[in-house]
Order: structure tokens, then C-alpha cells, then sequence
């Protein structure tokens, strides 16, 4: 075999598949000993090409033992591994806690494959497919998912997903699976990271074998985070004890066994709302912490347990691939404040475990797709207002939601608010953003490789894998006025920063590049909507438009805004949840926050006075949110599209609860949306169509 790289670090090796097939050798081992060696995570195979896929796996000697342990790793067309078209011998050690990452080449396009590891008498198998040839129309079929906290819920919709799609006629089955990030929580014992009941109590839950379902203690002992009980991970031996635990829920590993995922992460693979290699905790909540030996720890532990090919990665023709694999990256913890023209950090440290890895790639999936794979953590600049002043100031409720637009706008605008002459104060709070560039979410390098990526893409659509919600959330003030200023509601997704969304999607709209779909995870919530070029203009433009799939396990957004209203007046409690029982319903707690972002504040409180559904919508204020077309903020479940030339087609699956592991029989589904969106019409979303419970107050 052509064996062409070799990265000991990341037990990474690059395998040519040979253009004549080779006899199968026997039965996984022939003589040696069964029981000796365990792949304790499972396999795993990621972005997948036309020609190659990543394969992965992480194996341990049984005995406990640390050694160097050598594999063999085969692929095949047939399960039986009758034929065998790539043979690899290959060894692993501490270096990469004995994961191994292997780039398969020169393998036939849209084909199913069969990839199975050897060591001694133990072995592994695992399924993938290749991405279409880059002229095939045939219509492809995709799940994303995201956010996945181990201690807040079960992963039974991974079962469920598996359940209907072997149940599903061969082309109507999954081909991928695009993951927008949180695969794994750096907290545990965290405040929020507890199963929740019906009515947002928390409750014990277990593993399908009995066994409680928490983080076991991390080999260095932790940060302490928030709380005396909630601890973070700090060191490589941390982050790896992570993905090792999450990687042991059987839901999990049958998942990426059967499917190739395509990646990238958002903040807890790191820490909670990062941006660049700054935390934004460090016990008190409010202080940002500069966190270099993290995020370089954080990123060596995502390469190696996440099979994505990044410095060999084919992207758009024209355009230059800037992923890389992971390097060892020796820094320091050295607080920095201070941001160039482009609002980075320059601070040496900061610039170098930022450099460690580069994630963002695109990826050619037949003539139908190009994905295009960003990463919202590593190059954004701050929260445009700082934690300190919405700790100290009455207008707020808390650091990162529901925070007055204009504030917003004005200070993410930076030195270029009110052309050029920004002003001292904003509503009457300091503007600490005024010496600074304009907020950024990709960074100039990464926005000027997203702009050539979505300028030379030759497939019929753009899917734009992103992690944070990018459509405007607005909460107006309303009737009542009980909010004081009209509100943005989600602060550390891309309403925080409003310059970079406009001129993305205006550059969209002025390039004439129609088709772009966006699919994002992070909010524990669906949403379905369009994209405008700029949510601000009196006349506004479709360009795109945007799914959000609810988390595998977190635990929902409603539930966050309910806990952040208790102890608030009645009057702002009742825009998020009222008693429902005492109108006949038969939940305590009403998922109001679906009605105040869809339908606005005035209509939220018809929901507190009457519980009436058919009143809610008669008093739906058409200027809240009007671009917004479905919300369910009480949900966990996943996202479901299938593209063709003509068009794109999604459902928004809502899943049982997941505070029960139910094993093999799946969570079950509680109902659907689906929606459509035709080509070359960015103004197509259609109406949702259901099966099941639809959300309050439909």
C-alpha cells in the first residue's frame, strides 16, 4: 500500500486504495487471541469525498497496559469482507491516546464501504459512504445534529434515527450525518446540566444498564466553575477523559458507525460562549480568562478523536484549502485585550494556539451540494457588550440574552458607528466598543475564504454548516412596555454581530448567488426562517434561508428562559411561561417564549390572561419577527433534509424526552415539521406541515 504521511502525534496515516482487490485473510486474526485488545469508542468515519473518507478508531489493551499497539486496517465493499480493497498495517501509541485516523483514497464514488480494525484476535467493524460524483443530480439525504450533554439526557434520537432509516427504503436512507458541535460538555455537575421533567424539575436519570449517567472526575481534578459543584476541564488528559465518556453511550458509537459525519465545533469542546482562546468563566461567572493552554489542549483532543480531513481536504477549484491538521503548540496563559484592524488578539500566545488547528473547510458532495464548514469560535472578537457592564446595569437580565438592539447595533458598529463618529453613550450606557473595529463572527481571513468559497461553488446549493443562529430573534417591547427597549434575544449567536451578518448577506444579494441554505445547531430550539439582507433596512431582501435543529440531549431553551424569569415581576415572567392548568390545560408550565418570538410580546400576554390559542394568534403582531416561520423552543431532536435540483425539503423532528434510555426501541418521535424551499427562490419557505403534537400555541 502507498502509504504517503505519517503524523505520529495523531496516529494519523494516508492509505491509496489499490486499483486491484485483494483476497479476503481469513477471519479477523486467525490464530491470535480474542480478548487481548477492546475499541472501547468505537469507529468512526468523517468527510467523506467522492474518491476518500476518513476512517477512525481508538483501541486499548484490555490488561490496562499503555503500550504501542499495532492494527490492521481493511476496507470492503461487502459486509463479509469477501473482497478487500484497502489492507493497511498501522500502529498506535500514547502519543495519540491510541486513536488512530486513517485517510482512505481512490475509492469509487457513492458507494457503500465496509472498514473494519484488527489487533490480534479482537477486531471492529464500521460502514461509510462516499460522496456522489460531482456530476451526479441524484438526490442526497442528510441529518445534522448538535449539542449532546451527556448529564442532561440520553442520546436515544441517535437510536431513533437509526430505527427509521433502516426501516427506510435504500434511497430514501441517510448518507451523512453534519454535526455543528458541542459532541462533548467541558463542565459537569454545571447548574443546567441536570435532566429535567415535564415540568423542568430536576430528576435522576440512568444509563440503559443502570449505571448513572455523570462525568466521572476529571485525571487533573478540574477547574471549579460556577458553583462549588460544577467543575471545567483545563488539561489534554480532561478533554480526552471526555470524548472517552461520551463515546460510551452505545446510541453514540452506532450512530458513527454507520454514517460518515462532517464536523466542526462550537463552544463547549473548549469552554462555554469562548471566543478565541479567551473563557468566559473562572469561577465568578463575569471575568473573561485568557486560556491558551486550554484551547491548544482542547484542539489536540478534538483532532484526535474526530475524523476530519482537514490539510488534505479538497475544496471549491479556485479556492485555497486553509484547513490543517493539528501541530503541538507550546504557550502560555497570558491575558490580552488588545485587538488588531481585523479584531483579533495578536498576542502571541493567543495567535499561536489559535494556529494549532484550522477547521473551516468545504466539501463537494455531487453536483446538488458543496458544504460549506465554518468555525464561529476561534476568530471572533468579544461580546459586543461586555459581561461587566450587563452585570452592573438595570436594563439587563443577563450577560447574553435579550439585550437592547440598539446597544447592540451601535456598539458592534465600533469605530465606524455613525459614520465614523460613534457616539460616548448608547441608551444611556457607556460605549465601550467605540475604539474598536467593527465586531466580527469569521474573522477577515475566514470571511474573505467564505466569500471565494460561496463565489466559486459550481453546485446547485450552498449548505452553510453554522454553528450559531444566524436570523435576527427580535423581542419587542410590545403593548405594555414591559421590557423598556426593544431586545435581540440570543447575544452570543450572530445577532451580537449584526455589521458582519449585513454584509454577508448583502454581498449574498449584490453577487447574485441564490441557493444558500443554513443549517445550525447551539440553541436547544427549532427555528425555521428566512434570511434577509439586512434586518435594519426599511426595505428588506430574502437571500437565504435557515433550519435550526434542537439539541440531541441539552436541555431546551425554554427551560433557560423559564429559570431566568423565576423570581421576575409577574408581568416579564408571563412572556415565557404561564400555569396552564388553571385554563383547563394540562401543563403547569406553558411553553409561552414559542408565542413572544413568533407572534410578539402582546400576544405572549393574551397567552398568560387566557391560555387560548385561537385569541393568541388572533392578537400575532405581523412585525415581530415576520421572517421567523416556526419556533419550538421545548424541544430535543434533530434536523432532516433532503436536496434535489428542484429544491430542498426539511423536517424538524421533536423526539420524546430523552430522560429515560429506552436502548434498542429508540426515544420514538412526538412530531414533526417539515418545510420546502424551491430553487432559485430564497422567498419559497413554505408554511410547516405537521404530524404529531405540534408546539404551543398551535
Amino acid at each position: 500500500m502507498k502509504r504517503r504521511d505519517f503524523l505520529r502525534l495523531s496516529g494519523c496515516f494516508i492509505a491509496a486504495a489499490k486499483l486491484s482487490t485483494l483476497p479476503a485473510c481469513g477471519d479477523d486474526g486467525g490464530d491470535e487471541p480474542k480478548g487481548v485488545y477492546e475499541f472501547p469508542q468505537g469507529v468512526a468515519s468523517g468527510d467523506p469525498r467522492a474518491t476518500s473518507v476518513m476512517i477512525w478508531t481508538r483501541v486499548q489493551a484490555t490488561s490496562g497496559g499503555n503500550e504501542a499497539i499495532a492494527m490492521t486496517a481493511q476496507v470492503s465493499e461487502d459486509e463479509e469482507f469477501g473482497t478487500i480493497v484497502v489492507e493497511q498495517e498501522v500502529t498506535v501509541d500514547a502519543s495519540s491516546d491510541h486513536t488512530l485516523r486513517l485517510l482512505v483514497t481512490d475509492l469509487a464514488p457513492g458507494t457503500i464501504y465496509y472498514y473494519r480494525f484488527v489487533a490480534g484476535g479482537d477486531s471492529i467493524v464500521g460502514r461509510t459512504i462516499t460522496a456522489p460524483a460531482d456530476d451526479d443530480t441524484t438526490a442526497v439525504r442528510l441529518a445534522w445534529v448538535s449539542c449532546q450533554d451527556y448529564e442532561a439526557g440520553t442520546y436515544g434520537a441517535y437510536r431513533q434515527m437509526i430505527n427509521d432509516d433502516l426501516a427506510a427504503a435504500a434511497d430514501e436512507q441517510i448518507q451523512l450525518v453534519v454535526h455543528l458541535g458541542d459532541f462533548i460538555y467541558e463542565t459537569t455537575g454545571g447548574q443546567f446540566q441536570v435532566p429535567l421533567n415535564e415540568d423542568l424539575e430536576p430528576i435522576d436519570m440512568r444509563n440503559a444498564d443502570g449505571s448513572a449517567r455523570k462525568i466521572d472526575a476529571f485525571p487533573s481534578g478540574g477547574g471549579t466553575g460556577e458553583g462549588e459543584t460544577e467543575k471545567f476541564a483545563e488539561t489534554l488528559e480532561d478533554y480526552r477523559h471526555l470524548y472517552k465518556q461520551f463515546l460510551r453511550d452505545p446510541h453514540l458509537r452506532a450512530a458513527r458507525a454507520r454514517w460518515p459525519f462532517v464536523q466542526t465545533w462550537d463552544d463547549h469542546e473548549f469552554s462555554d460562549d469562548c471566543w478565541q482562546s479567551q473563557a468566559n468563566y473562572d469561577g465568578s461567572g463575569t471575568t473573561d480568562e485568557a486560556s491558551q493552554k486550554r484551547k491548544v489542549a482542547a484542539n489536540q483532543a478534538w483532532f484526535e478523536f474526530i475524523p476530519a480531513n482537514l490539510s488534505d481536504a479538497e475544496g471549491v477549484p479556485g479556492v485555497t484549502n486553509e484547513a490543517s491538521d493539528f501541530t503541538a503548540t507550546e504557550v502560555e496563559n497570558v491575558p490580552f485585550d488588545a485587538v488588531n484592524a481585523d479584531n483579533f488578539a495578536d498576542e502571541a500566545n493567543n495567535a499561536a494556539a489559535i494556529a494549532s488547528l484550522t477547521i473551516y473547510r468545504s466539501l463537494r458532495y455531487g453536483k446538488n451540494i458543496d458544504f460549506v464548514v465554518t468555525d464561529l469560535r476561534s476568530y471572533r472578537s468579544d461580546h459586543t457588550i461586555p459581561e461587566d457592564q450587563t452585570y452592573e446595569s438595570a436594563a439587563f437580565f443577563h450577560p447574553r440574552t435579550a439585550l437592547p438592539a440598539e446597544i447592540v447595533r451601535v456598539m458592534d458598529e465600533g469605530n465606524t458607528a455613525n459614520d465614523g463618529n460613534p457616539p460616548d453613550t448608547v441608551l444611556g450606557l457607556e460605549n465601550t466598543r467605540k475604539e474598536r473595529p467593527p465586531g466580527t463572527m469569521l474573522g477577515a481571513a475566514q470571511k474573505a475564504w467564505w466569500k471565494s468559497t460561496m463565489q466559486n461553488s459550481a453546485a446547485t446549493w450552498k449548505i452553510w454548516c453554522n454553528e450559531m443562529p444566524m436570523m435576527r430573534v427580535g423581542v419587542e417591547v410590545g403593548p405594555a412596555g414591559i421590557l423598556l427597549f426593544d431586545r435581540v434575544a440570543f447575544c452570543d449567536a450572530w445577532d451580537d454581530k449584526p455589521t458582519e451578518r449585513n454584509e454577508l448577506m448583502t454581498f449574498l444579494k449584490d453577487e447574485g448567488i441564490g441557493n444558500v441554505v443554513v443549517i445550525t445547531g447551539d440553541m436547544h430550539a427549532h427555528f425555521a426562517g428566512t434570511l434577509m439582507d439586512n434586518y435594519d433596512a426599511e426595505t428588506q431582501v430574502p437571500v437565504a434561508t435557515e433550519f435550526v435543529a434542537a439539541g440531541i440531549s441539552s436541555n431546551s431553551l425554554f427551560s433557560f428562559f423559564e429559570y431566568a424569569v423565576r423570581g421576575q415581576p409577574p408581568g416579564l415572567r408571563d412572556l415565557v411561561t404561564f400555569d396552564a392548568t388553571e385554563f383547563g390545560g394540562e401543563r403547569r408550565l406553558e411553553n409561552n417564549l414559542n408565542v413572544m418570538l413568533r407572534y410578539g410580546t402582546g400576544a405572549a400576554q393574551v397567552g398568560a390572561a387566557t391560555g387560548d390559542p385561537a385569541q393568541i394568534l388572533a392578537a400575532a403582531d405581523p412585525n415581530a419577527n415576520p421572517h421567523l416561520a416556526f419556533a419550538d423552543c421545548n424541544a430535543q431532536g434533530y434536523g432532516l433534509m433532503t436536496v434535489t435540483p428542484e429544491g430542498v425539503e426539511v423536517t424538524l423532528v421533536t423526539i420524546n424526552r430523552p430522560i429515560e434510555d429506552l436502548g434498542d426501541a429508540g426515544q420514538g418521535i412526538a412530531g414533526t415539521a417539515t418545510f420546502r424551499v424551491d430553487a432559485d427562490d430564497a422567498a419559497s419557505l413554505t408554511a410547516p406541515v405537521f404530524t404529531g403534537t405540534k408546539p404551543f400555541p398551535l
